[in-house]
């Protein structure tokens, strides 16, 4: 049965780890029947912000990425934590585009958002569509990215869905949202 008031009280909590990347905080909890989670931990990261950008002829900007805790090159679209040098998320948005692939968009509109993984972590994903995208640099990589820009053309995305090689739940997530909006521009 749904309860709207079914706040946990938290009866103690304490940082169990914290590093530049993240914080783990270890609560004990009272749920609403009086019963007691005697440790959750929640993952406590910045918000996050992805980028479908779509080249004028509709070729989406993507990246081939090595990714250390899947041990493998995962296929993505761009994405990346907002940090203190953005104004707003849109910025983030752009920016995040900039460093990992040397392509810019104007205006990118926002197309939704989401929890990362509201069962483990506290953060939201900022979900973007940009079109025109054009390369005006090489990529300005973070000291731990290695990773290599490529373009699909639209069909060939949404083909590598539906065959399984797109499996970062974030590029998964912004490209279907990106589908559903252009078909309303239809």
């Amino acid at each position: 049965m749904y309860h709207p008031n079914m706040h946990w009280k938290i009866l103690k909590s304490k940082t169990a780890l914290e590093n530049p990347f993240l914080k783990i905080q270890e609560d004990r909890c009272e749920k609403q029947d009086g019963s007691v989670v005697e440790t959750y931990y929640t993952v406590k990261r910045d918000d996050v912000v992805v980028i479908v950008a779509l080249t004028k002829d509709m070729d989406l900007v993507m990246i081939n990425q090595y990714r250390h805790p899947v041990k493998q090159i995962v296929l993505e679209i761009p994405a990346g934590y907002i940090d203190s040098t953005d104004t707003n998320i849109e910025e983030a948005a752009m920016r995040e585009l900039l460093e990992e692939t040397g392509h810019k968009v104007e205006n990118p509109r926002k197309i939704g958002e989401s929890f990362a993984s509201s069962g483990l972590m506290n953060n939201k994903v900022h979900f973007f569509l940009g079109f025109d995208a054009i390369k005006i640099q090489e990529p300005n990589l973070d000291e731990n990215e290695e990773l290599e820009p490529v373009l699909h053309s639209w069909e060939e995305a949404l083909k590598a869905i539906n065959e399984g090689r797109i499996t970062d739940l974030g590029s998964l997530t912004g490209i279907l949202l990106a589908k559903e909006y252009l078909k309303k521009l239809e």
